[in-house]
């Protein structure tokens, strides 16, 4: 499959200092179309190419990802040939709460494509269930977790990248933006206040 599948097996498991554990992602990703009807089967392999494009770019190019939950947090990740002091990952929470992000799964952008990835890497498939609504272009993807409920979760498209994420089994409402590259001082602020105050800590 992709290149980097293999490794997110390790990365998921490790901090992410630069993201080193992963492969180069390409360069000149191709966009999936998206059509007026799918079968669940279409809909999953369309989704999965749209998931693996939209990682490989949070990767290449850095990520922000910003909930409007009322307890609302900032996700950055920054390329890994960006990284500083060699970690590349970091949140920022209200009240002055800043911590590194120390697993790529954490963020909206690359939750799925690891899933696809690990299944893949284990001779498998998946189990995340994935529909196609038409009428807004959006996906949905299902996924049980066993002892630790369930997990629902509405993905829009924007160019061909996931753009933006809202949890649909949640008692609280969650919807997360993404933005790919551009990261502003405000982003890199919170990769550095996380990181200076954990290894302050050390």
């Amino acid at each position: 499959m992709k290149s980097f599948a293999l490794s997110f097996a390790i990365v998921s498991t490790i901090a992410l200092s630069g993201c080193s554990a992963l492969a180069e992602p390409s360069t000149t990703p191709t966009s999936s179309p998206v059509v007026a009807s799918m079968t669940p089967a279409e809909a999953k392999a369309t989704f999965e190419q749209i998931a693996t494009e939209s990682c490989e770019k949070a990767m290449a190019e850095g990520v922000v990802e910003q909930s409007t939950s009322s307890d609302g947090f900032t996700l950055v990740m920054v390329p890994k040939d960006e990284a500083y002091l060699d970690f590349s990952a970091a949140y920022f929470e209200a009240d002055d709460i800043y911590e590194l992000i120390w697993e790529v799964d954490a963020f909206s952008s690359c939750g799925a494509a690891i899933s696809f990835a690990l299944a893949e890497e284990s001779g498998g498939e998946s189990d995340l269930q994935v529909t196609f609504n038409p009428t807004d272009s959006t996906f949905e993807t299902f996924q049980d977790l066993g002892e630790y409920g369930t997990n629902r979760l509405k993905y829009e498209i924007n160019a061909g990248l996931l753009s933006k994420i809202e949890v649909l089994d949640s008692t609280v409402v969650d919807i997360r933006t993404i933005s790919y590259g551009n990261l502003q001082e405000t982003d890199w602020n919170i990769l550095r206040t996380a990181v200076d105050r954990y290894l302050e800590e050390k």
